[in-house]
């Protein structure tokens, strides 16, 4: 059930700093490797951060 609650925050999270990190690619080929590598360890980080909070507040809810 809890899992339901928060995929939805974990896909924003992904889609928004892949199109961030899309938007930042310059004009040469290695650019789009260098965004994809940012946006790849930024979500998996953020993802962990927000599956933290999401953690503590259902630890403080009782669920």
């Amino acid at each position: 059930m809890l899992g339901l609650v928060k995929t939805p925050f974990f896909a924003l999270i992904i889609a928004g700093v892949g199109c961030l990190q899309g938007l930042l690619v310059g004009d040469s080929a290695d650019s789009v490797g260098v965004q994809t590598t940012k946006a790849a360890v930024q979500a998996i980080f953020m993802v962990i951060v927000a599956d933290a909070v999401f953690s503590i507040i259902f630890s403080w809810m009782g669920i």
